[in-house]
């Protein structure tokens, strides 16, 4: 009888590498839900406690207070994607569950939604909302997918899409679940942030 196969270890990746130049500079990280929650720790307990947290950032001070390891970008310039390759080049883990800063609205459910997959065998796999919309930075990365990344990075990629479906990534649908295309909703400037405030959804 053969032994069964090892489910692979998963790490969290909270990507808040960004310049936020929509935002007027300020660290989306950083803003507050109507309780005072910073976006980072809601985001954080959405996601549980994975065995390896990092937090893609050049601003480590960002992480002071919580469970999560700075990661700086090494690869300045390469946007989201430069941030995954970087933590994955660093993790322990076999892969990483991947979400920006912005999406304040993720819940657990969302989380072990993705992690249902990870026995499947895929590089990559990511989140799909209702309108047929890919959200490619709310989805896992394993190191499998690492030596392609490398390769397209120092080819000028910059496109996580691109490099996702390159990568044989996996589309995963909200489709056929309860959770709501809410929980996907991003905050880029400052009247998506007000806005969020007056839906009463934060």
């Amino acid at each position: 009888m053969s032994a069964p196969s090892r489910v692979p270890a998963i790490g969290g990746l909270i990507l808040a590498g960004g310049q936020n130049r929509r935002m007027g500079g300020r660290p989306k990280a950083a803003l507050r839900d109507s309780a005072g929650v910073r976006f980072l720790d809601r985001i954080a307990a959405a996601m549980g406690s994975p065995d390896e947290r990092l937090l893609s950032t050049n601003t480590p001070a960002l992480a002071e207070g919580t469970a999560f390891t700075p990661v700086p970008d090494r690869f300045p310039g390469a946007g989201p994607l430069g941030g995954i390759a970087s933590a994955l080049l660093a993790c322990r883990s076999d892969g990483l569950l991947t979400v920006s800063c912005d999406v304040p609205l993720v819940t657990p459910e969302l989380f072990s939604f993705l992690l249902s997959f990870r026995d499947r065998g895929w590089p990559a796999w990511a989140v799909e909302d209702r309108t047929g919309r890919l959200h490619p930075l709310c989805g896992v990365y394993m190191k499998d997918c690492l030596p392609l990344l490398l390769s397209q990075l120092e080819q000028g990629c910059r496109r996580v899409t691109q490099f996702f479906y390159s990568a044989g990534g996996q589309v995963v649908s909200l489709a056929d679940t309860s959770i709501p295309d809410t929980a996907l909703s991003n905050i880029n400037t400052p009247e998506d942030w007000n806005r969020l405030f007056s839906s009463g959804n934060i």
